[in-house]
Formats: structure tokens, sequence, C-alpha cells
């Protein structure tokens, strides 16, 4: 029996051998081998000789280690890509019951043949990186800053399913609070933070926010990671750059929310800078004029964090590196998407 064994698993590494030089992008698992090494078929010799002379190294291979192993399976894995998105109108009202004949992806410019899943989301878990910009150039916003990061904390957090860490930056970076469901500890810390020196150092905040700090999610649903970051958006030395701040939020799927504390007025450099990283990571830009104006601003973002649509693909082209992506609606009407721009794919 052991000879048999043996024998069949050395016919079916050849099989397999032959198979990957045909295909060598395919990838293959064995699982549940029957270990007595039996046959349907006859002898592993006889099996071989009723193989078509015809039939592909991959059909050959299968058709060979279902005869020596009945319960013997060949899997590929296809690589698939997960991402969320919001839809609102334009006056900023989420759109919430589109269906997949509503839109289409565009993965590198080539339209996306099928979605393999769909879902509308409507109370999303948060996974919440709160992030102060505690530098000089925001010296005179800086209470108001944390005023706004404490009613964040108090109507956006659910201790019960969301989690959030706190962090500040001027020329360094500080963690304040580890990851943590207790609303009254967030907001102890935020009453701790100092002002912290004249350098602004936005980019290398944020990169270290996105880098390792959000924990990993221990259930089977879908958890959104949002860094909600308080800033004018002005930098003045990080050793990171926007496109790596950028690239490394849409690696580990966080959108950004952003919020800038100032009077109206023409945009600014810095609110720029804020709009890009929201946009290109499926986040959003905010400004608050006021104090007044924090519980609106909160109820909509909480919404739009909380909201959204799941879809899941598959690459239409396996090529490593970077990927374009874009959503694109079917219906006239004026609606504006807001979706991370790419994704990384590597190869399996």
């Amino acid at each position: 029996m052991r000879k048999k064994a043996l024998i069949g698993g050395v016919l079916i590494l050849l099989a397999v051998t032959s198979m990957a030089a045909d295909q060598p992008s395919d990838s293959l698992s064995l699982s549940d081998m029957n270990a007595g090494g039996t046959t349907r078929n006859g002898s592993p010799n006889q099996v071989l000789a009723g193989l078509s002379s015809t039939a592909g190294p991959r059909r050959q291979a299968q058709t060979l280690a279902e005869s020596i192993f009945p319960d013997f399976t060949i899997r590929r894995t296809v690589p698939e890509v997960r991402f969320q998105f919001s839809v609102a109108d334009e006056r900023g009202q989420l759109v919430t019951d589109l269906s997949p004949s509503d839109f289409r992806i565009f993965d590198n410019q080539s339209a996306v043949q099928q979605i393999r899943q769909f879902s509308r989301l409507d109370d999303l878990s948060l996974q919440l990186g709160i992030l102060l910009d505690v530098s000089d150039s925001v010296q005179k916003t800086t209470t108001r800053e944390k005023l706004a990061a404490q009613i964040f904390v108090q109507q956006v957090l659910r201790p019960q399913t969301d989690r959030a860490f706190l962090m500040a930056f001027a020329r360094d970076v500080k963690l304040w609070q580890p990851s943590t469901g207790d609303a009254t500890a967030l907001r102890r810390s935020l009453e701790l933070i100092q002002q912290a020196g004249y350098a602004t150092n936005l980019y290398d905040g944020v990169f270290s926010a996105c880098f390792g700090r959000f924990p990993q999610s221990d259930g089977p649903g879908v958890v959104q990671r949002v860094v909600v970051l308080f800033s004018d958006g002005e930098d003045t030395g990080s050793l990171h750059g926007m496109p790596d701040v950028i690239a490394l939020a849409q690696r580990n799927e966080i959108q950004i929310f952003a919020l800038s504390i100032h009077a109206r007025r023409k945009p600014t450099t810095g609110d720029e800078v804020l709009h890009r990283l929201a946009d290109e990571t499926g986040g959003r830009f905010y400004v608050a004029a006021s104090d007044k104006e924090l519980l609106a601003i909160f109820t909509e973002m909480e919404q739009q964090m909380r909201r959204q649509y799941a879809v899941s693909f598959q690459p239409q082209q396996e090529t490593p590196g970077f990927h374009a992506l874009r959503v694109e609606l079917n219906s006239p009407q004026n609606l504006r998407v807001r979706a991370r721009q790419g994704y990384y794919f590597q190869a399996p």
C-alpha cells in the first residue's frame, strides 16, 4: 500500500510539474488526500495509459490525481480586489439605493467584466485614528482643534463596536492614546496634548498614523478604517511626501477625512493638500468657519464613514504594482463618487 501511494505521489508530482511548465502563472494546492492511495481505475500505469494525448497538462494532472486519490482537488488561488465607496448628490446627501447595474468600475482603464460581490453597508464599525496638528502654524486654532476632537469623540465613537487611537504632530509625531473604545480615556488624553514646536511635519504624521497603528479585525464583518485629520494642511519638513502617504493609505485601505478650522475664504494651499489626501483615499475634506458648524459636520462625516457600498472583483490584469481605480456612474444625474483612486496588486 505504501509503495502504491509513493508511486502515485511521484506520478502526480510529474504531472503537476508538467502543468506548471505549461501554465507558470497558476498556483496549486493539494488538500484532503486519501492516505490509503487507492485507485478507481486500476494501477497508476493503467491510469497514465488512459489519459488522452490531446488533453491539456492541467486536465491530465487533475484526472490522474482524482483516479489515484479520490478526495484529491486542485485549486487555483484567484486574486480579489475589495474596496468601498460612497455616492452623494450635488447637495452632499448620500445616495444609498444603487445596484451593480448603476455603475461601472475601471481597473487601469479596463472595464471590470464581473463584480463578484456587492453589498450596501449601512452601519459600519469604525477603526479610527485621530490626528491633531499642534505645530506653530495652527497656534491660534489649537484650542479649537482640541475642542473639535472632543466633540468628534463624544458624537461619533461607539464604545461597543468602534476603536480609536490618538496622535499629535509638530516636528515629531507622538502617540497619546493607543487604540481603545474608552471615550473617557481619549478625552483625558486630548486634554494632555501640548503645543509641540515650530516645525509642521504633516506628511510624517499621517504616514505614522497609517503605518501599523490599526488593529487587525477579529470578526468576519467589514470594518471601516479612517484617519481623522485636524490640520491647516501646511508641511515644512517631512521626510515623507504626499505620494508616500497616499500610497500607504491605499495599501492599507484607510480613508482620510480632514477638517481645517478657518474663516471662509478662497482655498489655500493647505486646503488643496487636505482635499487631495481625502479625495485619493475615498474620504472627504471639510472646513469649519465656527464651532457652531462642528455638530453638523461630524453628523455628515459619520454618515459618510458608516454608509458605504462594498464591491469585489478580479483584477483585469494581474500585473504587480499600482492599479488605478475609477467608478463611473451610468446615471445622468449630478452625483459624486468618493472612493480611493487605486490599489496595489501583489502577484500570488
